[in-house]
């Protein structure tokens, strides 16, 4: 045996229980909720990172972490390529290539620890768990973005998720991230004398999370103005299919019933590109909606595509009491718009996909008007992918009675995507203490209230109409006011310079 296998079976080990942390941090979000386990996979990542001996081993460790997190928490990619009949070996092979290179990112993470941090006072309880914050931000706008599998996630089904109105997820994860960087400091080779009082302070920010979480509800922020009754229909129409020219008629059809069938409710949501033709070319149809909306005082609201000067743009459109148009803000890439499109559309199928032609609203978006009961109220539109945007939702929110959401989840299958797709709406719910109705092509639709709990939802795979009274609210919530996590680059730069400041005296 040479001298160095007992370090390379010390490294494997450590690999090992790396990329062992990041999978539990999935498993602590929906659909499987098991959310103590969030504790465990950042104590676990602190843990491993700083055994690490060198910037480059860190690196290394961290990209292990990634690749568990990201290999199980996103590999609803794959599915997605399947349906649009992306072959099994090329969809493996791009989703296996998607994962690993974002879980580059916990590797720089780490690697910057490492580097700048380690050995600077504050390091383990203090710059360890900003970084993760930072980078959890960094992810939500990084080439596009990808703001999912945020650990504050975790807590949406706590007493502390409630605190999501004054912190956002982000000042969750936050939550999460000091408390486990402290407890980390409990287990072997890790313990420091001096700072004997940190797992006690890891323990504090848990409780006291929950208590404040308790006394705090998200509906606290804001006041009930009035109610309605809404109902939010599901075609459960097969994504194979929906873009067909032979189900152009069944689908207008569909929703023509819906709208005679569910006369009552004072605002109908249809989903995401709900009507596949144009508004030119169904004129008649649209006219008869608003017609129809105008009669029995109720909004009318659905999903299409529409055009502008030869650009295309993903769009709801209000009918009866509900007016105006909403684009969608924030496309996502690939699936409706085609980043090196020349170099890449016509290579494979799954690169000529409908809706991949789209373009982003020019400009910032603002509410739709609504009419109810003789007060004119207004609705925050979010479209699919734009609800897991924190900041992007708030900015709509704020000035709004009530948040609608719209999605075709049909793209990502039986997945987990569907269910942590509704978790992170449930979160936007909580952050801005609105209600919000949600429509999808094939599930999951939900009413969900202004603390997160969802009131009525739909099964996956069926048509449905998920109906209710839900409440519309008025005020601000702290989040609202004070935004998002940028606060915490201050203290790391100020780490950073007190680190660089030591090393220049060394």
């Amino acid at each position: 045996m040479t001298p160095t296998a007992p370090v390379l079976r010390s490294s494997a080990s450590l690999a090992l229980l790396s990329l062992f942390s990041g999978i539990l941090l999935p498993l602590s979000l929906a659909p499987f909720g098991f959310w103590p386990l969030a504790w465990l996979s950042l104590i676990g990542y602190f843990w491993v990172t700083e055994r690490a001996q060198s910037p480059k081993q860190a690196f290394w460790l961290g990209w292990c972490y990634g690749a568990g997190l990201f290999g199980l928490g996103i590999s609803w990619v794959y599915g997605s390529m399947r349906t649009v009949a992306t072959p099994i070996p090329l969809s493996v092979l791009m989703t296996t290539v998607f994962c690993l290179a974002i879980a580059l990112l916990p590797g720089l993470q780490a690697w910057l620890y490492h580097r700048f941090f380690k050995q600077g006072r504050g390091s383990q309880w203090l710059a360890a768990p900003l970084l993760w914050l930072v980078f959890e931000w960094v992810r939500s706008w990084l080439f596009t973005g990808m703001p999912w599998l945020f650990a504050g996630y975790a807590l949406t089904d706590t007493p502390a998720g409630q605190l999501g109105a004054v912190l956002s997820v982000y000042g969750l994860s936050a939550i999460i991230a000091f408390s486990s960087a402290a407890l980390a400091m409990a287990l072997p080779a890790q313990l420091n004398r001096s700072l004997r009082w940190a797992p006690g302070l890891g323990v504090a920010i848990i409780v006291l999370s929950m208590g404040l979480g308790v006394v705090l509800p998200a509906e606290r922020w804001t006041t009930a103005v009035d109610s309605a009754d809404v109902v939010a229909i599901q075609s459960n129409v097969a994504q194979a299919q929906k873009w067909q020219s032979s189900q152009v008629r069944p689908t207008l059809e569909f929703y023509s019933e819906q709208a005679r069938r569910y006369d009552s409710a004072d605002l109908m949501i249809w989903p995401e590109a709900a009507l596949t033709v144009r508004p030119e070319r169904i004129p008649a149809y649209l006219e008869d909606l608003e017609r129809v909306g105008n009669e029995r005082q109720q909004g009318i609201i659905t999903g299409i595509v529409t055009q502008q000067e030869g650009r295309y743009f993903n769009a709801l459109l209000g009918f009866g009491t509900a007016d105006g148009e909403y684009r969608k803000q924030h496309l996502v890439p690939f699936g409706e718009y085609l980043p090196f499109e020349q170099q890449l559309r016509g290579l494979i199928n799954f690169f000529s996909i409908p809706m991949s032609t789209l373009t982003p609203a020019p400009e910032p978006q603002t509410p739709m008007p609504w009419m109810h009961r003789g007060e004119e109220r207004y609705l925050a539109p979010v479209i699919c992918y734009e609800a897991a945007y924190p900041g992007l939702t708030m900015a709509l929110a704020r000035e709004s009675d009530l948040m609608i959401m719209v999605s075709n989840d049909a793209w990502f299958g039986d997945s987990l995507a569907p269910h942590q797709h509704l978790q992170i709406t449930r979160m936007r719910a909580i952050e801005n203490s609105r209600a919000i109705v949600r429509s999808t092509q094939n599930g999951i639709t939900a009413l969900i209230d202004a603390n997160g709990e969802i009131l009525e939802r739909s099964r996956q795979f069926e048509v449905a109409a998920v109906t209710g009274s839900i409440n519309l609210r008025q005020g601000m919530t702290p989040y609202q006011r004070w935004g998002g996590p940028y606060w915490a680059l201050l203290p790391l730069v100020g780490l950073m310079m007190l680190g660089w400041l030591r090393r220049r005296d060394d």
